[in-house]
């Protein structure tokens, strides 16, 4: 297994070689050392990779949202890396690429068929009763049928359940000491349910997580992101559970370690997927497979070695 450092070092110079080639006069001006480049504010678009056509690069900008990521302008966002891959597929209206790709272990890892895709970035799923809806990177429509897509780039793992973060002495119905248990005063197992996100009327039906008793550590709280990016699958707008309806997708750079054999990444996707009673809920891909699609089209040749030159990814 590679170490992470030497992956992120490889992954900087790659990233600074493309910047001073490209963008000279459009970073930040920040410190080079150990950081990757970052776009100056007015700059920001330019870390997405544009087709030479004008009318086509026009269609992708119209499809980015303008709620973007906090490090958004760095050339390690994966949001940038994102958009400048599915915004291609969407206003080139190659959905028929993606029909075929095969996820790790065989499954389908999009659809089947694909008249009338929609797609979205920064999807926000309304119906679990959240204060601050759950966002998914890419959500793709076909028909009835689902697929929210989370993307990773250079993150080392999916984000935790955020409870166990807030102070004993916070407020008795927030804080979690990281149990599925009744703690603090509340009346409900999960802080989240006290507050009236809906996420346990779903969880027990997609995964092996009974709700009717207490378990130490909850499970729920080491793959959070994972969890709620299979709820946002596989509830339908209205609430309703659909458990075949929908997947989940995890895009991830092969090269990362954390999602390599031993990663803490890749054990998280593993214990999410091992909990699953929803066969193929969880599903996972690399960048560099789902390229090996992506580079059967000629228009998107600028792509392809825009994210070669910048990354380094190539097909698998």
């Amino acid at each position: 297994m590679t170490d992470y450092r030497d992956y992120e070092e490889a992954l900087l110079d790659t990233l600074w070689a493309w910047a001073d080639r490209n963008h000279p006069r459009e970073l930040d001006g920040g410190d080079r050392r150990r950081r990757p480049p970052v776009l100056a504010k007015k700059f920001e678009l330019r870390n997405v990779l544009f087709p030479p056509n004008g009318s086509q690069a026009a269609r992708i900008r119209a499809a980015i949202p303008r709620d973007r990521h906090r490090y958004f302008r760095s050339f390690k966002s994966s949001q940038a890396l994102t958009q400048s891959i599915f915004g291609a597929v969407k206003a080139y209206r190659r959905f028929g690429l993606l029909e075929n790709v095969e996820s790790e272990g065989g499954r389908r890892a999009f659809f089947r068929g694909s008249d009338g895709v929609n797609l979205k970035f920064e999807k926000q799923v309304q119906c679990l009763g959240e204060p601050r809806p759950t966002s998914v990177d890419v959500f793709l429509r076909v028909a009835q049928y689902r697929v929210a897509v989370e993307c990773k780039f250079t993150e080392r793992e999916f984000g935790p359940c955020s409870r166990t973060d807030i102070g004993r002495y916070g407020g008795s119905n927030e804080y979690c000491d990281g149990s599925y248990s009744i703690q603090g005063g509340r009346n409900h197992r999960c802080a989240l349910t006290e507050i009236g996100i809906r996420y346990w009327e779903y969880l027990p039906r997609l995964f092996r997580w009974p709700s009717d008793r207490d378990d130490d550590p909850c499970p729920f709280g080491n793959v959070y992101q994972l969890a709620r990016n299979a709820m946002a699958a596989a509830v339908t707008p209205g609430g309703r559970l659909d458990p075949t309806g929908g997947h989940t997708l995890v895009v991830y750079d092969a090269r990362n370690p954390e999602f390599g054999e031993r990663g803490k990444a890749r054990a998280q996707l593993e214990s999410a997927e091992a909990a699953c009673l929803v066969s193929g809920l969880v599903r996972r891909l690399s960048w560099q497979r789902l390229l090996a699609a992506i580079s059967r089209a000629p228009e998107l040749d600028y792509l392809v070695a825009g994210l070669a030159g910048k990354y380094g990814l190539k097909p698998e």
